[in-house]
């Protein structure tokens, strides 16, 4: 009955549920008085934690993986994907169960598309990446159908960084997978390219896929802003009706003429950057490591 229902949603775990699951509560708690002062970690600790990020990228938020992980001592070297394939397989099977044949079809090319579509350059979502001869009225009831289901997440051009974002929307849009784990498992990338940073273009599609992942948890939408071809915010958040540019980086290589042209010409209250940095407040940026992207 409409009022007496209470409708929550679960999702994956992300990065602070997945170190109170490996029992590190106390860089955790170091975590929060870091980002709560905007003060650099001590160098150990903050390298313990980009580490500790890496791994996640590489389980992602499945309870279930989560587990295996901790069976096996939090070992990441002993870490196997069957979970995550076995995963990806239950939800292509309930694609074919909950929607007739065709469309489970066109869900299931939407799908393994997301890899080489968020491996683009330009991430803006494209039909013709399903198939050459695809077109959106063809695949519209797909798309929709796997973002109803919080199987991908649909994040949305702004023309014009003002609250309410959703009323400044533009056509163009990116889409991610709604489990990090899931997203390295279906891109074909082994444990070992993230750990060992072999694969850091890429890595920076992760990462972008890690904070979409949480800025959704908490918003429910996503947003960025695009100016044509020549600049783009990864993307825009509300904070007490304050529009907050985003930026994420897979690295400590932080320069962005998008950021700063966004800057000079909307001048924000502040702007947020992740990366692999540490903690820091500087010409109007706030520095986030990645491991802290929950605490935004």
């Amino acid at each position: 009955p409409v009022g007496k229902v209470w409708i929550d949603y679960l999702y994956p775990m992300d990065f602070e549920e997945f170190l109170i699951a490996i029992n590190q509560e106390q860089l955790n708690n170091i975590i929060k008085e870091c980002y709560q002062n905007m003060t650099p970690m001590l160098e150990t600790i903050h390298q313990k934690a980009i580490r500790l990020y890496n791994e996640y990228l590489c389980i992602g938020g499945m309870p279930s993986n989560i587990l295996e992980y901790i069976k096996n001592e939090n070992n990441i070297s002993k870490y196997e994907d069957d979970l995550s394939n076995i995963i990806i397989t239950s939800y292509l099977a309930d694609m074919a169960k909950y929607t007739e044949n065709t469309e489970a079809v066109k869900n299931n090319k939407i799908y393994n598309s997301i890899p080489e579509q968020l491996g683009k350059e330009n991430k803006k979502f494209k039909y013709s990446i399903i198939e050459k001869s695809a077109r959106s009225r063809e695949y519209q009831t797909s798309l929709e159908w796997l973002i109803a289901s919080n199987m991908i997440l649909k994040c949305t051009s702004v023309k014009t960084p003002q609250s309410p974002l959703k009323a400044y929307t533009d056509n163009p849009f990116k889409v991610y997978l709604s489990d990090i784990g899931i997203l390295r498992v279906l891109s074909k990338i082994t444990t070992n390219e993230i750990l060992l940073n072999k694969n850091m273009l890429y890595k920076g599609v992760l990462a972008e896929n890690y904070v979409a992942e949480i800025l959704n948890n908490k918003y429910r939408e996503l947003y960025y802003w695009q100016l044509e071809s020549l600049y783009e915010v990864d993307f825009l958040i509300n904070i007490d009706g304050d529009i907050i540019p985003v930026e994420v980086k897979a690295s400590d290589n932080i320069t962005s003429k998008s950021l700063n042209y966004y800057m000079q010409r909307y001048k924000p209250k502040y702007a947020i950057r992740i990366s692999t940095k540490n903690f820091g407040f500087a010409n109007n940026i706030k520095s986030i490591p990645l491991y802290a992207a929950h605490l935004i």
